[in-house]
């Protein structure tokens, strides 16, 4: 496929690049569905840039990230992750937990029927 990718414009670039990550999270929501497990998207940006204790703008040194208002300190995927799980339970302050609750319809579609 890469080579396949070499001299075409960038957004059919970019295109292809997303293919094999949308394969592997329909087969994560199928899985989910099929087990009755929730599934919870979150917008991955700017999920490093700011303090997971406090919400203020971090400053970073190479991958360390450091805030200057309570002096949290951790690599920058440790903050990412940290981020996305704070958007996934707790929402924007203030706000319930945005998991939208799966459709009837949502949880029989591709379901395999589990014998035993």
């Amino acid at each position: 496929m890469r080579s396949s990718i070499n001299g075409k414009p960038s957004l059919i670039t970019w295109k292809l690049s997303l293919f094999a990550y949308r394969r592997h999270q329909q087969a994560i929501v199928s899985k989910a569905i099929e087990y009755n497990v929730p599934v919870i998207f979150v917008n991955p940006r700017n999920t490093s840039s700011k303090c997971p204790r406090c919400d203020s703008k971090l400053e970073y040194v190479n991958r360390l990230a450091h805030c200057p208002a309570c002096g949290f300190i951790a690599d920058r995927d440790v903050v990412g992750a940290m981020n996305v799980w704070l958007k996934a339970h707790v929402g924007a302050p203030g706000s319930s937990p945005n998991a939208l609750p799966m459709k009837d319809e949502a949880m029989t579609e591709g379901r395999k029927t589990r014998e035993g």
